[in-house]
C-alpha cells in the first residue's frame, strides 16, 4: 500500500483542463492567424506599388485603383475610402492606413484587431 501514495501524473481534471486550453488556444489562432496574414500581404502591396512611383509623379487615384484590384485578386475586403489616408501636402507624402477587424470567437466572446502602418513616399 505504500506504493500507492506514492503515484504521480495528471488526473482526469487536469487532463480535461489541458485539452480546454490545447483546444481554445487552437481555435484562436484559427481565427486570427488570416486577418494578420491578410494585413501582411496589404503592407507588401502599399510597399510594392509605393516603390513603383517617386514623389514628383505620385497619382492618387492610379496608386488607389492598383490597390483596389490587388485586394480583389488577394480576396481582402477593406473600405479605403475610410480606411486608407493620403497626406499630400506634406513632404515627403505620407500613406496612413488605419483599420480594425472583428472576429467572433464563441457565443459572446470578440476579438477586436487593430491594425495600424504609416508609409512615407
Amino acid at each position: 500500500m505504500a506504493g500507492l501514495s506514492k503515484q504521480q501524473g495528471l488526473s482526469l481534471y487536469g487532463v480535461a483542463f489541458l485539452l480546454f486550453l490545447v483546444i481554445f488556444f487552437g481555435l484562436l489562432f484559427v481565427k486570427l492567424s488570416g486577418h494578420y496574414y491578410d494585413h501582411m500581404t496589404l503592407d507588401k502591396m502599399i510597399s510594392t506599388s509605393l516603390s513603383d512611383f517617386s514623389a514628383g509623379r505620385f497619382d492618387e487615384s492610379q496608386f488607389k485603383d492598383r490597390l483596389q484590384k490587388n485586394m480583389q485578386i488577394n480576396n481582402i475586403r477593406l473600405d479605403l475610402k475610410k480606411d486608407l489616408k493620403i497626406n499630400k501636402r506634406s513632404q515627403p507624402i505620407v500613406i496612413e492606413l488605419n483599420y480594425e477587424k472583428r472576429v467572433h470567437l464563441m457565443g459572446n466572446v470578440d476579438a477586436v484587431l487593430s491594425f495600424s502602418e504609416t508609409y512615407e513616399l
